[in-house]
């Protein structure tokens, strides 16, 4: 098989360039195990976890969420912390409340254990945590709903939305739960809903505050919805003694949307509109009020929309 000049003279040219090659990664290995030989100084961030805290007894003096560590080591111990070290560190509550201690120093070997012996401790930030307890204190309070929802042509939620629990107890300090007059779901968002649905929804923690329960379950019922019309009699309320009045519109046209299962469930009957001459107008003219339907129909027409017009207007006393 015969070869093209240009390509062997390409490889014997590359085969000038290996020694070069195999000098440069020696010599950057070299370098990088010089430096990283080397002493230095670096910040660590480690987040803090407080764990085991009794039942019985509630966090109430301000603690960190983090340590700021300033430790000195050659870099290789730097990088194996970054990779493989311990990123949090732990304390146990029960043992805190079984010395009686009121504080700890944040250079406590309890807490920095988990550096490794690789690295040095020159300061921590803050020097220590104080740690001040109190009785739990407890109360009831609802739970508030972030729910966005959009529906298919024809569909709308039946009824209203149901959550549950729908309401909570919070458990904590009494300064922090007294200002607590409700607790709020995460976000909740569907869109194009033809069918009734049910889902889990975490609850916003509170800052020490334990909750009950930590998520809610947000539920509602979908169904297709179709436009009805019917005309119902306006009722007269509060006329004077002694007057008689006419209205333009004995009856009012209602327009409204009602689940195709009670498209049967309804009657007339269960509509019920007033004027009340005591809202007269000086023009007249007097809202038509809607004031009794059934929960399972939204309105989304009346006509007249807002006025019926007083046409005459006798006193008889005259």
């Amino acid at each position: 098989m015969k070869h093209s000049p240009i390509k062997l003279t390409f490889w014997k040219g590359m085969r000038d360039y290996v020694p070069l090659f195999v000098c440069a990664v020696i010599s950057a290995a070299l370098w990088i195990t010089r430096e990283m030989g080397k002493t230095y100084e670096e910040q660590l961030s480690i987040p803090i976890t407080y764990t085991n805290v009794p039942k019985s007894l509630v966090l109430v003096s301000e603690f960190p969420e983090k340590l700021i560590v300033t430790v000195e080591a050659p870099g290789w111990g730097i990088l194996s912390h970054y990779l493989f070290g311990n990123d949090e560190f732990s304390i146990d509550i029960t043992k805190i409340v079984a010395t009686n201690y009121s504080h700890i120093s944040t250079k406590d070997p309890m807490i920095l254990a988990g550096l490794g012996e690789q690295l040095k401790v020159l300061d921590v930030y803050p020097a220590e945590i104080n740690f001040s307890f109190e009785k739990v204190n407890s109360k009831v309070v609802p739970v508030k709903t972030n729910v966005s929802l959009s529906f298919m042509q024809q569909y709308e939620l039946d009824g209203d939305i149901t959550v549950s629990p729908d309401s909570i107890t919070v458990y904590g300090a009494k300064k922090s739960i007294d200002t607590i007059h409700a607790v709020y779901s995460k976000p909740l968002e569907k869109k194009k809903l033809r069918n009734p649905f049910s889902d889990k929804v975490e609850l916003i923690p509170i800052r020490n505050v334990v909750f009950s329960n930590e998520s809610v379950e947000i539920s509602g019922e979908v169904e297709k919805f179709t436009e009805q019309t019917i005309s119902i009699p306006i009722k007269l309320l509060n006329v004077p003694n002694g007057q008689v009045v006419d209205l333009m519109t004995e009856k009012v046209s209602l327009t409204f949307l009602i689940g195709m299962s009670k498209v049967q469930s309804y009657y007339p009957s269960d509509f019920e509109a007033i004027v009340d001459f005591e809202k007269l107008a000086a023009n007249g003219s007097v809202p038509i009020e809607i004031v009794r339907y059934p929960n399972f129909v939204r309105i989304i027409h009346q006509n007249p929309m807002n006025d019926g017009v007083i046409t005459n207007y006798t006193d008889t006393n005259d």
